[in-house]
């Protein structure tokens, strides 16, 4: 190979590992444009009183069956979880609650797909941290599979957006509902960055 042959090889080289450099720097400049570990956080914290609102901790508590009411007592009739979060024999969920809910002060609530989480994934997060709750829900092995975009989807579903209409008797959630899911899709658009601190927290109830 002559001197010349060599030198536009080499020049060829270098002006391809620049390219790619220039490439590489373009796509980090472009992810970081949608990442922002801080606002992430914030806006997960922002939405983490509605996460611990009774109507979303009455089935997201310890213990394998729901709770009732403000104060987050058992359910009654000896409730359990049973297969895939539906109960168990003559009181599946659907015994008594529909598809809406009941008339009446304190009938029964209702939303399509009334159940609890599944015993294999049952989605408790009483007792956690803001951290540690962020993290369970952005992780698919305790989320059901759930990718940070799938989680906002789920906070859309009827199920999830019962709690700001919980029928008569009860308190809906306080953060109005656009707020909400507004935080909650910022959280996964920018990056779904978990909050550092922990907040001391109710002892888990029995």
């Amino acid at each position: 190979m002559s001197r010349r042959a060599i030198a536009r090889f080499l020049v060829t080289t270098a002006a391809f590992y620049v390219l790619v450099l220039l490439i590489s720097q373009v796509v980090a400049a472009q992810a970081g444009e949608h990442s922002d570990d801080a606002g992430a956080a914030a806006a997960f914290q922002a939405a983490v009183p509605v996460l611990r609102h009774p109507r979303c901790m009455n089935c997201h508590s310890s213990g394998d069956f729901p709770r009732q009411g403000n104060d987050s007592h058992r359910h009654t009739m000896r409730i359990h979880r049973g297969p895939g979060g539906q109960g168990v024999n003559a009181v599946r969920c659907t015994t008594c609650h529909q598809d809406h809910n009941l008339e009446g002060v304190h009938m029964p609530p209702g939303a399509p797909g009334w159940h609890l989480p599944s015993p294999t994934i049952p989605m408790i997060w009483e007792g956690l941290t803001d951290h540690q709750l962020c993290e369970v829900l952005k992780d698919p092995q305790k989320n059901g599979h759930r990718t940070p975009e799938q989680i906002v989807e789920h906070m859309h579903t009827p199920l999830v957006l019962w709690a700001w209409s919980p029928g008569e008797g009860r308190t809906p959630v306080l953060m109005p509902q656009n707020d909400f899911l507004g935080k909650i899709q910022e959280w996964a658009g920018k990056g779904a960055a978990c909050p550092t601190e922990a907040r001391a927290l109710m002892a888990p109830r029995h």
